[in-house]
């Protein structure tokens, strides 16, 4: 009986990882100056691709910065 290919990532894939829609590959976590209406926040943590660089926030991470704009006011 042939062996039937499986259609696997190419890489490990951490479950509830969140992946880039261009490229299909596990975004990493690094913090940056983030700027939001001449407002600096720093060291918020971001998800960004190795691949493409795109960088885009969790939803947890949306959270944590609403957070700390609110605290500002």
């Amino acid at each position: 009986m042939p062996n039937k290919k499986e259609n696997k990532p190419s890489q490990t894939v951490k479950a509830g990882a969140l992946i880039c829609p261009t490229c299909c590959v596990e975004l990493f976590e690094i913090e940056v100056d983030f700027e939001l209406d001449g407002e600096i926040l720093r060291d918020i943590k971001i998800l960004r691709c190795p691949v493409c660089q795109e960088e885009q926030f969790s939803p947890q991470q949306q959270e944590a910065v609403a957070k700390r704009l609110r605290s500002k006011t």
